[in-house]
């Protein structure tokens, strides 16, 4: 225990602090209130103090090292405020606590992404634990872009995310040059009661609200994507350049038939197969990744900047890289004949796809052939092509790698993904289902299966050198379902049919549940239910395995040009290579593996909702041009509002209000999230069959109404 050179209750004192006001506080911002310096024995004991009272439940530790009161500490519940369409939920900074949903009207002031303190109503036997805000804690920051609009007395910003359910105050001063009809960005300014409209600031002028090129510039200011790099980023990238000669300790692979696979209009390659049958039956399939390490140097200005960007976002109108283009399109690009600097993992299996050993090491290469998806999947097809030999074993061995993960607890879930194909304006002109193919797949489990090996490498390591931990890394971890969004999603498949067992499902179960679904029309739909009441995959220092690839240790290797984390799983490989690191750097390790962590999941979930964005934008833009047409369409959602349908041919999601149902009277099932007709008892859920009509493409609000069609 550190010495103590004045005697003080540091325990009482942080407690107080807390009481005083439920926020959720950094050890830093505890410290200075209590007047205590980061560089003090004091420090170190505060620091102890802390993880005390957390273990004694009087604490809660939040992501990205924040603390705050148990919620047996005082009365309601403190947690993040997530929106959905007209009402929220809360739960609480314990994970397994039961969330509590929150209508429109009991919001208080809050908005999305607010800490908030809720007290619970009553339960109703069957029904869904329900409560109101008493208080916004702490503030998330506010950006919000919307439409200026002058009423003919005051000026309000009406937000395009439906999740500022309010328009904003702007006063005349604050409106930065600003005019009626333009496409703005704002900040809340402030919001004290919920009677009165929040208060704004204008902070960008983006240009005349509805021109799809203004629309979809908003959305890299909405999100703050950065549309270029610093200079000094820039200089460093020019200086970069593939080695002439051949480095010591690097193994080549020149001669090795090693090919890469990716969409058609990919620029960034960062992965390559290669693929030999063994004397003994087995197969050695090299996985190589671009070294990305060697060029961004750790505490570079390339490093800086990777890491504050953290991954790579792609939007419909373009992409922003997370490396400069002359990394990310070239030097580390694995083009076609050209050395490349690698590291690759090796890995011999068995032709049942069990793993026998693996080897990592760093190594060059020259691609031999560059394949699209599309190439790929002719050649399995037919059994013809360049490198048909070498593809097809591939595939086999997918197959094999496949079957085998699934034995051993992986969740077989499918995804479809809409690409937009743009004109010479690079405006959306018409919308395509990517779905996965064979080709995908084993592209797919090749780069599952060297992440996996990865991540095992750790925790031998954890044996080799006789320490309690793995050296520290970045995992990708997936935790057990949400058990309350599970038993809402097996209730509406229940519903449709389909024989589910109750309480908490293991990997089996569920696929059993997606075999049942696999020749229904609505399978689409079990998948995006069931994948909605998963726990959402993130980055961290500790690791609790991967629920959903059934895997007991994962990591990302496999895409260090657009993802910081696999950057630095590969600098942590380098070093870990030459022998235990000391004490010291092992503590250095572990804190820069937990910033990276929580960061990196951050910026990863504001890449994808931007990317959501950018491609309801997409919709929305896409639908204006069949405005009045009638198609028929899949309900996605429904809710006490109405149902959300895609619609065929054009794959626009829109909303059909429940007011606008107007063959039958129809009331919302909470239970099953179904619609059910009072007099025809028509049904209408997940799934289900409708035609209906655009009648309304919102592009500055980035939504679509449809009416119900008749005929």
């Amino acid at each position: 225990m550190p010495r103590i050179h004045h005697i003080r209750n540091l325990r009482e004192e942080v407690l107080e602090i807390f009481r005083a006001s439920p926020l959720s506080l950094l050890i830093l911002d505890i410290s200075k209130r209590l007047g205590i310096r980061s560089d003090s024995d004091e420090y170190e004991h505060l620091r102890q103090i802390l993880d005390k009272l957390t273990n004694e439940g009087l604490l809660v530790k939040l992501p990205r090292r924040r603390f705050a009161l148990a919620e047996n500490q005082f009365s309601g519940h403190v947690g993040i405020l997530k929106m959905y369409h007209d009402s929220a939920t809360v739960r609480s900074a314990d994970a397994s606590a039961t969330i509590i949903h929150i209508r429109r009207e009991h919001l208080h002031t809050a908005f999305d992404g607010d800490t908030v303190l809720v007290q619970p109503h009553a339960v109703r036997a069957g029904h869904k634990l329900r409560g109101e805000v008493v208080k916004v804690v702490e503030r998330t920051t506010h950006i919000v872009t919307g439409t200026l609009h002058f009423d003919g007395s005051f000026f309000f910003l009406i937000p395009d995310d439906p999740k500022y359910y309010v328009d904003f105050l702007v006063n005349s001063k604050n409106l930065k040059g600003a005019k009626h009809s333009d496409k703005v960005i704002g900040r809340l300014l402030r919001w004290e009661q919920a009677n009165a409209s929040p208060e704004a600031v204008i902070e960008e002028v983006l240009g005349r609200s509805g021109r799809p090129v203004v629309e979809f510039a908003a959305i890299y200011k909405e999100f703050r994507l950065p549309k270029a790099f610093p200079q000094e980023v820039v200089d460093e990238s020019t200086m970069c350049q593939v080695p002439g000669a051949m480095e010591p300790g690097r193994v080549s692979l020149v001669d090795d038939v090693v090919v890469t696979i990716d969409p058609d209009d990919a620029k960034d390659f960062d992965d390559a197969l290669s693929l030999k049958l063994l004397s003994n039956g087995n197969w050695e399939l090299g996985v190589h990744i671009a070294d990305v390490s060697h060029y961004v140097t750790e505490g570079s200005a390339l490093d800086k900047e990777a890491l504050k960007r953290a991954n790579s976002t792609y939007l419909v109108d373009g992409v922003v890289p997370m490396l400069p283009e002359r990394l990310s399109n070239n030097i580390c690009s694995l083009v076609p004949n050209e050395i490349r600097l690698t590291f690759s993992v090796f890995m011999e299996f068995t032709k049942r796809g069990g793993r026998k050993s693996y080897r990592i090491e760093e190594t060059v290469i020259r691609s031999k052939r560059r394949f699209t998806y599309d190439e790929v999947q002719t050649i399995i097809d037919t059994n013809k092509g360049d490198h048909a030999e070498l593809i097809l074993n591939l595939h086999t061995l997918a197959r094999a790698l496949q079957a085998e993960r699934m034995r051993h607890g992986g969740i077989s879930f499918e995804t479809q993904e809409i690409k937009f194909i743009l004109d010479e304006n690079k405006m959306p002109v018409q919308a395509l289902v990517k779905a996965a193919t064979l080709a995908t797949s084993l592209v797919e489990e090749c780069m599952l299966a060297a992440n996996r090996a990865v991540a095992e490498h750790f925790e031998a390591l954890k044996k080799l050198w006789r320490v309690k931990e793995p050296p520290p890394i970045v995992y990708r971890i997936h935790e057990d379902p949400d058990q309350s969004k599970l038993t809402d999603a097996l209730s509406v498949i229940r519903a449709i049919g389909i024989d589910a067992p109750s309480g908490k499902l293991n990997p089996a179960q569920i696929n059993n549940i997606l075999k049942q679904a696999s020749n229904l029309p609505q399978k689409p739909m079990v998948h995006q239910m069931l994948l909605r009441s998963m726990a959402k995959a993130a980055y961290a220092e500790h690791n609790v395995g991967h629920y959903g690839l059934g895997f007991h240790a994962y990591t990302h290797f496999t895409s260090p040009i657009r993802r910081y984390p696999d950057l630095f799983v590969h600098r942590a490989l380098k070093e870990y290579a030459k022998g235990q690191p000391r004490e010291s750097r092992w503590k250095d390790m572990l804190s820069r593996a937990s910033e990276v962590a929580d960061h990196s999941s951050l910026m990863e979930r504001q890449a994808i909702d931007a990317e959501r964005a950018s491609s309801k934008l997409a919709q929305v833009i896409l639908a204006r041009e069949h405005m009045g047409e009638t198609f028929e369409g899949t309900v996605t959602g429904v809710t006490a509002f109405g149902v959300f349908l895609l619609l065929d041919s054009v794959m626009c999601e829109g909303l059909l209000h429940i007011r606008d149902l107007a063959d039958d009277y129809y009331i919302f099932d909470e239970r099953t999230y179904r619609l059910i007709g009072k007099r025809k008892k028509r049904i209408i859920q997940f799934g289900t069959r409708i035609k209906a009509q655009i009648v309304k493409a919102n592009v500055e609000r980035r939504m679509i109404d449809l009416a119900l069609n008749v005929e």
